[in-house]
């Protein structure tokens, strides 16, 4: 039965970002790590946009971030919505003169849809004027003014290669530094110069990277005694958000570690290491294109960072990094290299590389109820151990109700356990 006088449903987006907005609106980014929000709000400045990175999430833009995204939500999609909604509520902005900007990536969990709950949140905040733009592909033509070129991954591929040393010298070095505060003002001053140096291009960009290691080189340390060392690794945005992590990296060094963290770049290397084995065994269409496009990608990752590894061998404390596919042997046996799902074989491939290294503490940090990092996180521990009896792994889940109390009670289990073996 057909029936008569059907309600027209509303259009899910009123707000979209036109081409005549690339001047009149400006771009805010969001923040996975602070060094990559500076970064990108570089890279898309150099696009011709106005882009500037917000600050990291305090307890007041978190509460935001839990009354408009529903608890069902993973929590750094709170964070990140709480980021922006204070953001407009503290500062007296034209929401017509704005558009937020979100990651759109992990097809199987909830990250792909940040930008739905935040058009959901910013409605219901009142902010419907606020437009929404997404790096990823416009499936809902939210955007039309505004598209994620060549320009903008070539750019990004190497603005993440430079940060991912940045951010390595810092966590090298601050744990041994003489004069406190020291290396924090340093990575500041050479964060912002690198990412001005980016707008105008990749060689000023290396420039000013050459000149931050030796800048590093000449901070006076104290290292007659190298500190534990203890990886973190887990959902990105927790990873690498310090305020999402409650500061999980400056806790652990003020107790006396020094931290590792992988590169970011792998999370996005093994995108296209998955899209060659699965093209390879014709697990999805378009195989071929899909394997061309895999192989000429994984050589422009070799490439960049080949050049900027000629200038971290210049770091007093360099070590060498392992490639993607060396991460992805170590998983032989373990998962299959075509799961990818959140952050997939990546963790225990990390965990397992750093284990083979000496390094016998591992945090594993996760939202509350993620379900393909609680599998690849959580599940493969007891493996891990039975491989590797020497190690301690901490699994840490995250959602805007966990006390800091719970956290720290559990991270002095993990210290109290090093001590004991050391």
């Amino acid at each position: 039965m057909i029936l008569e006088n059907k309600k027209k449903l509303s259009k899910p987006y009123n707000t979209l970002f036109t081409k005549r907005d690339k001047k009149k609106r400006t771009l805010i980014i969001p923040n996975l790590s602070h060094s990559f929000s500076v970064i990108s709000a570089s890279v898309v400045r150099g696009m011709g946009y106005n882009a500037i990175a917000l600050p990291f999430a305090n307890d007041e833009a978190k509460k935001l971030g839990k009354a408009y995204v529903h608890n069902d939500a993973c929590f750094p999609a709170q964070v990140n919505v709480g980021e922006f909604l204070y953001f407009f509520k503290k500062n007296s902005l034209n929401p017509s003169q704005i558009a937020c900007v979100l990651a759109k990536n992990c097809k199987d969990c909830r990250a792909g849809q940040y930008s739905v709950l935040t058009r959901k949140a910013l409605d219901m905040a009142g902010f419907n004027e606020v437009a929404i733009v997404t790096s990823g592909e416009d499936t809902k033509k939210i955007h039309p003014g505004f598209k994620a070129n060549l320009f903008f991954q070539w750019k990004m591929l190497w603005g993440i290669v430079i940060i991912d040393l940045l951010d390595y010298m810092l966590r090298a070095t601050r744990p041994y530094e003489n004069v406190l505060g020291e290396t924090d003002k340093l990575y500041e001053y050479y964060l912002e110069k690198i990412a001005k140096s980016l707008e105008k291009g990749v060689k000023k960009a290396l420039n000013s990277l050459d000149e931050a290691v030796l800048a590093f080189n000449s901070i006076s340390v104290n290292n007659t005694l190298k500190k534990p060392k203890v990886f973190i690794i887990g959902e990105i945005l927790l990873n690498y958000h310090d305020t999402a992590n409650r500061n999980l990296v400056k806790y652990l060094e003020k107790n006396g570690m020094e931290v590792i963290i992988p590169d970011m770049i792998n999370f996005f290397w093994r995108q296209f290491y998955v899209d060659k084995i699965m093209a390879t065994r014709k697990m999805i269409k378009n195989s071929f294109l899909i394997k061309i496009r895999a192989i000429v990608f994984d050589i422009i990752i070799k490439f960049v960072i080949k050049r900027v590894n000629k200038i971290a061998e210049k770091f007093r404390f360099y070590e060498r990094k392992p490639n993607i596919k060396e991460l992805a042997k170590n998983v032989d046996g373990i998962i299959d290299h075509s799961i990818v799902a959140g952050e997939g074989w990546l963790i225990p491939a990390e965990i397992i590389h750093y284990a083979k290294k000496g390094v016998s503490s591992f945090i594993i940090v996760q939202p509350f109820g993620c379900l393909p990092n609680h599998i690849t996180g959580r599940g493969i521990i007891q493996l891990l151990k039975e491989k590797f009896p020497q190690i301690n792994i901490l699994s840490i889940d995250y959602d805007f109700d966990v006390s800091m109390a719970n956290i720290e009670n559990r991270l002095q289990m993990l210290l109290m356990a090093l001590k004991q073996h050391s």
